[in-house]
């Protein structure tokens, strides 16, 4: 994929005529941070961002839209990986993507494709390439577009395919530390890259603009399937049965976003309301008992944000947000380990200041500072994190050409 997108700026910039527009635009930030999780903290560590595009203007009613984004994080934070919170110490991404944009009579089309890697570390001695939680992610899809007085409208599609080249279950592993009957029994459907998914994410956008606001409001259906993940059954002598079938996901999603058009004080409300019906069950050996619908959960959240510009070109930001999220079938514990009668539920508030100061042309100064609070009445945390607070201090350069 990335020598596709390669050969696709080497040609466009070869073969087109000399009528042909080109606009280039690099967003590139750098920063120095400190993360603190519980009141402990990290070392003193490296963020950046670097986003770049190139619009090809063909003509008036073509365009071409190569881009690329990328990030490192090098200081530890949490994410949410495969059904839990994880402690991660180092991430970096690039994402390298082609899009094409076909306009008539204010309607348009929009095919996309793109490829990104995800490169995860949990320890610090852990070799980049080596993670257990490294994904790839391989996407193509279509917008379209209709621009009326009323309103816009826009429809899209989407696959992509997400591997774990490093992730493998267990049970495909264990034929040498189990007895052969017991392994066999187990292994016979279990699946071997068992995160992998192929997703079809199918949506609808409506935005209007009443008085000086816009207002989007988002539906998206996605369909998970992971292909090589068997189902969990009732456990059987003491085991859990895989079936042949697979594990199945889905997702529903209602989104929508208030936005005024000042430009001296930008003022924002978001809301997200998401719902994910899970298949999948899970059994927990060392206790027997065996939970269904394991991955659902219904989530919603909600974000303000409020942005002071100054007349110098540098701006002050707070943004807050606040997620409530309930499992429909994961039991809470207690801090042993034992199951209680209610479901995990977990809250989630986040707070943001930022501070953005010019020091030369398309050069900003900026500070961030992030404070998060997560609690649950999940008390057992041996595999994931569900009580936590934590807070980063970001110091650095913005960089816009």
């Amino acid at each position: 994929m990335k020598f596709l997108i390669y050969f696709s700026f080497v040609f466009f910039n070869m073969g087109l005529s000399a009528d042909v527009g080109f606009i280039p635009s690099i967003d590139l930030s750098i920063y120095g941070g400190k993360y603190y999780i519980d009141g402990d903290s990290s070392s003193m560590d490296l963020k950046t961002e670097l986003f770049g595009s190139y619009v090809i203007n063909l003509d008036e009613e073509n365009q071409i839209y190569p881009v690329y984004s990328g990030y490192y994080n090098g200081t530890q934070d949490i994410q949410e990986l495969a059904g839990g919170d994880v402690l991660t110490r180092q991430r970096m991404g690039h994402t390298f993507s082609l899009k094409y944009k076909r306009s008539k009579d204010f309607n348009s089309v929009k095919p996309r494709v793109s490829y990104s890697i995800n490169r995860i570390k949990e320890t610090k001695d852990e070799s980049w390439g080596k993670g257990l939680f490294d994904y790839d992610v391989i996407s193509v899809g279509f917008e379209l577009e209709q621009e009326r007085p009323e309103a816009t409208y826009k429809e899209y599609f989407d696959f992509y395919k997400v591997d774990y080249p490093n992730y493998a279950s267990l049970i495909s592993k264990s034929n040498t530390v189990i007895d052969t009957t017991t392994y066999s029994e187990l292994s016979e459907n279990a699946g071997t890259d068992i995160l992998n998914s192929r997703n079809y994410r199918l949506g609808f956008s409506h935005i209007t603009f009443p008085k000086d606001i816009v207002f989007t409001k988002d539906f998206s259906f996605t369909y998970k399937d992971y292909y090589d993940q068997s189902i969990i059954t009732k456990p059987v002598m003491g085991n859990p049965i895989f079936k042949s079938d697979k594990r199945k996901d889905m997702e529903f999603k209602i989104s929508s976003l208030l936005e005024n058009t000042s430009k001296k004080i930008y003022l924002s409300l978001g809301t997200d309301l998401l719902w994910l019906k899970s298949n999948q069950n899970s059994y927990d050996a060392s206790r027997t008992k065996y939970i269904e619908d394991y991955y659902g959960y219904i989530s919603f959240a909600i974000y303000p944000t409020v942005k002071f510009n100054f007349k110098n070109g540098g701006n002050f930001s707070y943004s807050f947000s606040y997620t409530r999220l309930n499992y429909t079938g994961r039991y809470s514990q207690d801090v042993n380990g034992d199951y209680l009668a209610s479901k995990i539920n977990q809250n989630y508030y986040l707070s943001s200041l930022a501070i953005s100061y010019p020091i030369l042309k398309n050069i900003y100064a900026r500070g961030i500072y992030s404070y998060q609070v997560v609690n649950s009445n999940m008390r057992y945390e041996a595999g994931y994190r569900y009580n936590y607070d934590s807070q980063s201090f970001l110091l650095g350069l913005e960089m816009s050409f």
